[in-house]
């Protein structure tokens, strides 16, 4: 019998073709210094044919004896600096270079050890184990099947369609936000460097992290690397300028010539004298919006390009409106003229007027003198009323004219004191409606006005804020989602390795499922939740029987408190039904205090506001409800771990009321 170092499959030793993949029998490396094919290394590995190889290492196709799958391997092999003998497996490396070959060798896993970091990442090559031997160093990685872009780019012989454009900057940009979130710059961000696996669907997938640097550790030697077209000018001279806007030049310099089919021109020459047109002006057929995104992406000024991913991916998806260079610039230079004039002009006025009459008259100005009362329920050992008296002490600082009267009100009281008061007719200004019936509404206003204002803006999922409200009486300031709570040690446990799943049945037969009647509109707006067991058979602290648990974030505190070992799963269906939650309305009395109303509940919907009552400086906070300030939704994931995985779903949440 045979072995195809292709497909590792075992054939009849008589046959010259490999029935399965129809490969010639390979018996012998096809360069000397490759290794032979048949060779084990790691103990596991059964090294096949080479896929690849470059100036640094060599890409050979391998079998897992242990896990009986297809991965790559790639060997640490610099050409200039070692060679190995016809058939041996041992490099040879000349004492002068050992240095050298040491420091790379390092380098080298440390791009192991960076992209073993990212194996839950889809755009991010997966490695699995990194190990030394043979004089040399080896890491483990899933094997891909495709092109680069480079070589698709090559093979097309023109510009890709806009479309197909966007959607690989699109994932590119995701695997750089994961990378930027933990402080590693790629630094070759180009078409050689993107992968495009073959599928039912396109997968990309950010590959080879040799020049990949933390930005937070200081290096004693760091190789400058470059790649002429895709290089910005910060890069060149290897200080401590490159960052995250790096990155964001090469993608905007890889979305160039995937739209037009061109490189740009070098930076370094750019920066001397620009004569790189626009996308739209070398393809009319290119949107202009696109094409602005793409120039200031490339920015040669670092300070003109996106300040982060985030703010790239906003404008890419067109939720972010980005003006061309020229004319940001021409506004930059207007801005600073105005100040200067402006500065002027106050310095004038202070000249005559005792300092701070004018800041606070400026203040009066905008709200007029006004009181106004603000209701809200609180639930026992819950920090509403702490967030509550600071937000309304920033706000009467800032608006010394208006006077903020509030009544926190025990959850179990709330909804009779609302109802008392509509009887009477003294709703007050601003309440907390969440869950409240229509009818205590009937005399709120629409809230057209804090639609309109910037905090509004800084929101996420709002978008689908008429759909959800359609009188508009409502603002809500949280968000709430279907969460999977599985118990993963105690009297019953599930060995469930994933963050997500799409079904129950992913979870297996014979599991006993249960679900919290409290949500079951939530949980049948997204499944069959017929024959589930109750929710009593999964809190049974004493003789729980089920280790799944079909309920809402909100009840991730009381999971939380849980004495055994538990993990949070999310559901990652294309369209996610959530709700939204902790809601707000006006109550329109006199004009004064109805505008000191909108503007108290658009300062609600901001960051400062949303941070203290929902995420607390650290996600310890006891109010459940999940921010949509999009600062403080990505903070919240950000330091509450069981809400980690929610960053990689959340664009497919559909707001169902």
């Amino acid at each position: 019998m045979k072995i195809c170092y292709r497909c590792f499959k075992q054939y009849d030793a008589f046959l010259d073709l490999c029935p399965y993949c129809g490969c010639e029998e390979i018996s012998e490396p096809k360069q000397p210094i490759y290794l032979t094919p048949g060779t084990i290394v790691g103990g596991r590995y059964i090294i096949g044919d080479a896929e690849d190889s470059g100036g640094f290492g060599i890409v050979y196709r391998a079998w897992d004896s242990k896990l009986e799958t297809i991965v790559a391997v790639k060997e640490f092999f610099p050409t200039r600096l070692v060679t190995r003998a016809a058939g041996t497996k041992n490099i040879i490396i000349s004492k002068k270079v050992l240095n050298e070959f040491t420091y790379r060798k390092e380098r080298f896993l440390a791009e192991a050890r960076t992209m073993a970091k990212f194996s839950s990442e889809k755009n991010i090559t997966h490695v699995y184990e990194y190990f030394e031997e043979n004089n040399t160093a080896y890491f483990v990685m899933e094997l891909l099947k495709g092109t680069t872009l480079s070589k698709y780019l090559q093979q097309q012989g023109e510009a890709l369609p806009q479309d197909l454009a966007v959607f690989i900057a699109g994932e590119i940009a995701n695997a750089l936000k994961a990378l930027h979130a933990n402080k590693i710059i790629h630094r070759d961000v180009a078409p050689d460097n993107i992968f495009l696996c073959e599928g039912k669907q396109i997968t990309v997938k950010l590959i080879d992290f040799g020049a990949a640097k933390l930005t937070d550790v200081e290096d004693t030697v760091v190789d400058i690397i470059l790649k002429p077209g895709y290089t910005p000018c910060e890069q060149y001279d290897n200080k401590k300028t490159i960052g995250p806007w790096t990155d964001i030049y090469a993608l905007g310099a890889t979305m160039y010539v995937m739209l037009t089919g061109s490189k740009p021109d070098e930076s370094t020459n750019r920066k001397i004298k620009d004569e790189v047109l626009p996308p739209h002006e070398v393809n009319p057929e290119i949107d202009e919006s696109l094409s602005n995104v793409v120039m200031k992406a490339m920015a040669v000024d670092r300070h003109m390009r996106f300040k982060d991913i985030d703010e790239f991916l906003l404008a890419l998806n067109g939720e972010k409106k980005v003006l061309s260079i020229e004319k940001e610039r021409r506004l930059r230079s207007f801005k600073r003229t105005t100040g200067i004039v402006i500065a002027a002009a106050v310095l004038g006025i202070v000249s005559i007027i005792v300092a701070g009459t004018f800041s606070n008259k400026r203040a009066e100005d905008v709200l007029k003198p006004a009181e106004i009362s603000v209701w809200f329920s609180v639930a026992e050992g819950a920090s509403e009323e702490d967030a509550m008296k600071s937000i309304i002490a920033d706000f009467e600082g800032k608006f010394p004219g208006v006077k903020v009267n509030y009544r926190a009100i025990p959850e179990a009281r709330y909804e009779a004191e609302l109802s008392n008061a509509a009887g009477n007719g003294t709703l007050p200004d601003l309440f907390e409606s969440t869950l409240l019936p229509d009818s205590l509404l009937e005399s709120c206003m629409d809230l057209n006005v804090v639609m309109k204002s910037e905090q509004y803006k800084e929101c996420l999922f709002l978008d689908q804020y008429d759909k959800y409200y359609s009188d508009r009486k409502r603002m809500p300031l949280g968000m709430e989602l279907l969460v999977a709570y599985v118990i993963t040690g105690g009297n019953v446990q599930l060995d469930y390795g994933s963050d997500y799943f799409s079904n129950i049945s992913d979870f297996g037969t014979g599991v006993n499922v249960s679900f919290d009647s409290r949500y079951e509109g939530l949980l049948r707006d997204n499944f069959d939740i017929s024959g589930l067991s109750g929710r009593a058979e999964f809190f049974n602290k004493d003789n729980n029987t089920s280790p799944v648990l079909l309920s809402s974030s909100m009840i991730i505190n009381e999971v939380r408190s849980l004495t055994y070992d538990k993990k949070y799963v999310y559901c990652d269906a294309p369209n996610l039904k959530c709700r939204f939650t902790y809601e707000w309305s006006i109550c329109e009395h006199d004009k004064n205090e109805k505008r000191a109303a909108e503007m108290l509940l658009s300062w609600m919907l901001g960051n400062v506001y949303q941070r203290e009552l929902m995420v607390n400086s650290g996600g310890n906070s006891q109010v459940p409800e999940i921010p949509i300030n999009r600062e403080c939704f990505e903070t919240k994931l950000r330091y509450l771990h069981n809400l980690t995985p929610i960053e990689k779903i959340y664009k497919n949440f559909v707001f169902v009321r």
